[in-house]
């Protein structure tokens, strides 16, 4: 099991650069009673489904559950104290004073998305338009899969739900990006009507996976700390099929679909930051295809009861030379 990840420089006042590899496998604590429980309910469970690992045992994922940690079902597997020390430190109620919203189109410019060198078979058709090119456009050069981050605002703002949904269909992820709330789970359903996958979340402790059947159920993964994942497929070698995953302390983002929209509402009033980011060509992470722009910043005057337009052109410029990715020991990690 994969056991490294890259954590995301973001917080609550800043969206910036990417922070550097490090170990992400924890230890854990002596297995407390409900999670005995947990455990053989879940084996179970899983023996009736028909879930298998790698090594063909039946099971589902075996996880620690806290004293303090809520439903498996229904969050991660982390106490409640840790997420709320990290996205409400200050213990603050939800913020109910004077917001508004920020929503517009965000459109590339310059040249045009490099193909990448893949190898697809037939069956999977709809992974070459998913990841043929180093980003996806749409109609208009409309940008697909870009982060919009609002940050500089005082308050805490809830995240919206438990779950943060993606599907497959056509060996492909139905976006190439995707950003949590740190709390929030990942749920993968399987659209396909006959090709089974193996989701699975590197950089995440997953002693075991589960298997997204054709048109099953959602497979539960579960990001344990705040930072950057990939969403991969592990069962057929589809190296193509990636998802850059982000989870952030705090719950004003978006992603942009093919027509490059985006929306964030529950602003508070004032001045804030609009970020967008565009993972598939930051160096960092994608050394093969990535520039040393990969984000640019917008100041906005968010008003009470309005909706702010914002919409925002992104430049892109094929590199001559392939840039050299940070040295992991002059990137500043946010712990």
């Amino acid at each position: 099991m994969p056991s490294r990840t890259r954590l995301a420089a973001i917080s609550v006042v800043s969206c910036a650069t990417l922070g550097s590899v490090f170990g992400a496998c924890k230890s854990h604590p002596a297995e407390p009673a409900a999670g005995r429980e947990a455990r053989d309910a879940g084996a179970r469970a899983a023996a009736s489904m028909g879930y298998v690992t790698d090594s063909g045992l039946v099971m589902l994922p075996v996880v620690e559950v806290p004293s303090d940690a809520g439903p498996v079902s229904t969050a991660i597997p982390v106490p409640v104290s840790k997420i709320e020390s990290i996205i409400n430190p200050k213990h603050l109620s939800p913020y109910d004073g004077p917001k508004g919203t920020v929503e517009g189109v965000v459109r590339i410019s310059g040249d045009a998305p490099p193909k990448r060198n893949l190898t697809i078979p037939f069956e999977c058709g709809e992974a070459f338009a998913t990841y043929g090119k180093v980003f996806r456009e749409g109609n208009d050069r409309t940008l697909a899969d870009a982060m919009i981050a609002v940050t500089g605002y005082e308050g805490y703002i809830p995240a919206a739900g438990d779950a943060y949904p993606i599907s497959i269909h056509g060996c492909a992820y139905d976006r190439r990006t995707l950003v949590l709330t740190y709390g929030q789970r990942i749920e993968v359903t399987n659209r396909d009507p006959k090709q089974s996958f193996l989701p699975t979340l590197e950089g995440s402790n997953t002693p075991a996976q589960l298997v997204a059947m054709p048109k099953g159920d959602a497979i539960k993964l579960y990001p344990l700390e705040v930072g950057h994942y990939a969403l991969k497929e592990g069962m057929k070698g589809s190296g193509w099929m990636y998802a850059d995953v982000f989870v952030l302390q705090y719950s004003t983002h978006a992603v942009t679909g093919l027509d490059g929209r985006y929306r964030i509402s529950g602003i508070p009033a004032g001045k804030v930051k609009v970020s967008v980011y565009l993972p598939s060509i930051d160096v960092d992470l994608h050394p093969d295809t990535g520039t040393q722009t990969s984000s640019i910043e917008k100041d906005v005057e968010i008003k009470d009861g309005e909706t702010t337009a914002l919409d925002i052109e992104f430049p892109y410029k094929v590199p001559k030379t392939p840039p050299k990715p940070k040295p992991a020991s002059t990137v500043p990690i946010i712990k």
